[in-house]
């Protein structure tokens, strides 16, 4: 790796993933979207430098502005795995992953369909295989759904892992501590 592909920034992100009964709440991207148009992952984005200390704060915001929801509409918001990977060319990035269920047995009214970071749609776990999903998100969601199953309050200790890339860029294996 040459020194410019060498990271030399660090990047956060949140990626929730909203269970309700048996369904999740996924994004598929918009098509404007630099990175990964029209592929689906769960709803997130960056941690700004002054949420690093507040982590769960930022993935509630960013829940409030991919989907209009509130903090009391969420119960169970659990980190449940921390992703670090430096994709060539890229920033090191630091993915974290949370679980958490729509409180109440309905879907909010206000629940938009769309946002401006794309569409939103409650899928069945047995609907991921069949989705165009985000590289990692494709390896990590169905780790998600049976953490949160396993442990539905998020008493277990965050998992760490390590994205491990070809010479091409290509995801080949993440590896959890």
């Amino acid at each position: 790796m040459s020194e410019a592909e060498r990271p030399d920034s660090l990047a956060a992100y949140t990626l929730v993933l909203l269970v309700r009964g048996e369904h999740c709440l996924l994004l598929r991207r918009a098509e404007h979207r630099e990175r990964f148009p029209g592929r689906w992952t769960g709803l997130g984005g960056r941690v700004e430098p002054h949420e690093l200390e507040r982590l769960r704060a930022a993935a509630l915001r960013e829940l409030g502005e991919e989907a209009g929801l509130r903090a009391e509409q969420v119960r169970n918001l659990a980190l449940r795995r921390a992703l670090l990977h430096a994709r060539p060319g890229g920033p090191l990035t630091l993915l974290l992953y949370f679980t958490g269920e729509l409180a109440g047995d309905e879907v909010p009214e206000n629940l938009p369909q769309a946002s401006p970071e794309g569409e939103l749609r409650w899928v069945r776990p047995d609907e991921l295989e069949r989705l165009d999903l985000v590289d990692n998100a494709r390896l990590v969601l169905p780790l998600l759904l049976e953490d949160a199953r396993r442990d539905p309050d998020g008493r277990e200790p965050v998992k760490l892992g390590s994205l491990r890339y070809s010479p091409e860029g290509l995801i080949e294996s993440i590896v959890w501590a």
